[in-house]
């Protein structure tokens, strides 16, 4: 397997040579998901179309630098596999599906000086190790499967997570979206990482009766630009029973702009807008199942 030069440069220039095999390890698994992005084609389309093709092609890796830097989880696993081999750790990439490469999901486990390691920096497309390392949270993918304490104390002594702490409870919905926009935009981030930082902000800042009742983040792929954007539904009442009090706004990773239900239908009729496999919640008003391919 061939690497991108620049990539390989980058990551082995920046590792202290007084480092153990474990601390490096673990710091090139830090530095590669700082510098690489999910890409949002791949998860759009479900992995599939032209964009399945092109991260199928293994030749693809020695492409990927710190400009082309979206990958899907098997890019990650065999770009973090050859510094493992650098390192003379042994690991296996663990693949969920017949393909060895290119189907499925897959992590990675290996093994170095006697510690043995879950490596998945794709636990989760949203709100995965891609974002977490990005934003200084807790890390998701990087799992001990023995020596749990001496893994966590080496870890916690190489990353060091950042506590966002804020307490919006005098604001109102509206003034919360205001601000959780503004953060995201601040952090200039790539798309799928700025719509996890979206979603991570929204957990952090309301309530569940208040994501069922008030606010609400629904994904949507735009086909016009092959992109995802993300609808945010505001009630101060209740969707259920006030669903004409809801407001709609559509915010693209840049820009947010109000957007009316009839507008919002319309785009949905038309093929404009559409409903993709994912786990966010619907928007209110347009949850028929038609809407959904």
């Amino acid at each position: 397997m061939e690497l991108n030069k620049e990539l390989e440069s980058i990551i082995l220039n920046n590792l202290p040579s007084n480092l153990t095999k474990l601390e490096k390890a673990i710091l090139i698994y830090i530095m590669l998901a700082r510098i690489l992005t999910y890409d949002d084609l791949f998860y759009i389309m479900n992995g599939q179309g032209n964009i399945a093709k092109y991260h199928e092609d293994i030749n693809n890796l020695k492409k990927i630098n710190v400009i082309n830097n979206k990958i899907v989880c098997y890019e990650f696993n065999y770009i973090y596999a050859y510094f493992l081999d650098l390192l003379k750790a042994r690991y296996r990439i663990q693949d969920y599906s017949k393909d060895k490469y290119t189907k499925g999901h897959a992590n990675l486990v290996f093994e170095i000086d006697g510690f043995k390691v879950k490596a998945d920096s794709v636990s989760s497309i949203l709100m995965g190790d891609l974002t977490n390392v990005k934003l200084n949270y807790p890390l998701k993918g990087l799992t001990p499967l023995n020596k749990e304490d001496e893994f966590r104390e080496i870890l916690n002594r190489l990353y060091k997570v950042k506590k966002e702490i804020v307490n919006l409870d005098n604001l109102n919905i509206y003034e919360k979206i205001k601000f959780i926009i503004n953060k995201v935009k601040e952090r200039n981030l790539a798309v799928i990482d700025g719509i996890s930082y979206l979603l991570l902000l929204r957990d952090n800042l309301f309530s569940y009766d208040e994501k069922s009742s008030n606010i609400r983040f629904s994904l949507v792929r735009d086909n016009e630009l092959l992109k995802p954007i993300i609808v945010i539904s505001l009630n101060n009442y209740d969707f259920e029973n006030e669903e004409d009090e809801t407001d709609y706004y559509i915010f693209d990773n840049s820009e947010l702009k109000e957007i009316s239900i009839e507008e919002l239908r319309s785009n949905f009729l038309n093929l404009k807008y559409e409903y993709f496999e994912n786990d966010l919640p619907r928007i209110p008003g347009i949850n028929n199942k038609s809407y959904h391919k």
